[in-house]
């Protein structure tokens, strides 16, 4: 119940905060470290190392391109002991906007971890906790457990949060158009590439569902406008193996149709304004997920009515 409540507030102040396309201000990651004993009983053990892009394979080379694919700047890295010698790391990952910083730690997140409000989120296991802020995704790790080593990275990711300005930047409202029910809990996902398999398809978030025992996945991608979004709509029904459209608004706003990707299996796509839509891995999509995308849709069109344009999307 509590981890539910953290993740309701978290995305509540997601959605409410500025959206992370705006320019942020420049912080050196060396000004969030933690000073020399500023955690009682813990001093900094050497000098902090930094990596950028071109250098990054050298400090985690099996995942460097994953962290390259949203927009890394640079890691700053710091050991520190405690006065029993204990080992503690904090890891500083820069990302080129909030919405980036969001997109590597939710690659990192798994849904049963324990969250935490720190920062916009935290979640944490036996050794680490990660959260992102702004532009920024950390990591506090330790190398032994204990009540100690547990305490320290708590409060070493509150004392790193604070340091970082503002109260943290959202992610989109788009992706406030999942539907809760059926949503699978903390882990809605952002991809910058290879969605559905494809290189040329746009980024999207991406959450998974569950259709009484098997999971399924509903991709939005927002491009950056209707025209475009037809387009790409276009394009991706064009490579499937079969498509039908199963309703249309008016002026072709709002297409929904039921195809058949040659790597996905049945899927149920659609183009509503400038949004594209894919639910995906499930059998029979359009009648398990139907009513699920026709509430996205109806989100969006909420979302969109807000900003005062709404197309208009057939209620049957």
């Amino acid at each position: 119940m509590k981890s539910a409540l953290i993740a309701s507030a978290a995305l509540a102040a997601l959605l409410l905060a500025a959206r992370p396309g705006a320019a942020q201000e420049s912080i050196d990651p060396a000004r969030l470290l933690p000073a020399a004993d500023a955690v009682s009983g813990w001093r900094t053990d050497g000098e902090p190392l930094v990596y950028t892009q071109d250098d990054l394979w050298e400090y985690i080379d099996g995942s460097a391109e994953n962290f390259l694919s949203f927009d890394f700047r640079q890691v700053l890295a710091q050991n520190y002991l405690s006065a029993g010698d204990r080992g503690l790391k904090v890891e500083i990952y820069e990302h080129g906007s909030p919405l980036m910083a969001y997109g590597i730690y939710a690659q990192m997140r798994s849904p049963g971890l324990a969250l935490h409000a720190v920062g916009n989120e935290a979640f944490s296991d036996e050794y680490s906790i990660n959260f992102w802020k702004g532009c920024f995704y950390v990591r506090v790790a330790v190398f032994e457990t204990g009540a100690d080593s547990d305490a320290a990275t708590m409060l070493f990711a509150k004392a790193i949060a604070a340091a970082i300005p503002g109260g943290g930047d959202a992610l989109p409202v788009e992706t406030g158009a999942f539907p809760e029910e059926g949503l699978v809990p903390n882990d809605l996902r952002y991809l910058t590439q290879g969605v559905l398999g494809r290189e040329k398809f746009p980024p999207a978030f991406m959450g998974t569902y569950m259709f009484g025992e098997a999971p399924g996945r509903l991709y939005l991608a927002t491009l950056a406008d209707s025209a475009a979004a037809r387009d790409t709509f276009e394009w991706y029904t064009d490579e499937m193996e079969s498509f039908l459209a199963t309703a249309e608004g008016a002026k072709g706003e709002y297409v929904l149709g039921l195809g058949r990707d040659p790597h996905q299996g049945g899927v149920l796509v659609f183009s509503f304004g400038r949004y594209l839509g894919v639910l995906a891995g499930v059998e029979n999509p359009a009648e398990r997920g139907t009513e699920l995308v026709k509430r996205m849709v109806e989100r969006l069109e909420a979302i969109d009515a807000r900003r005062g344009k709404a197309p208009a999307v057939p209620k049957d």
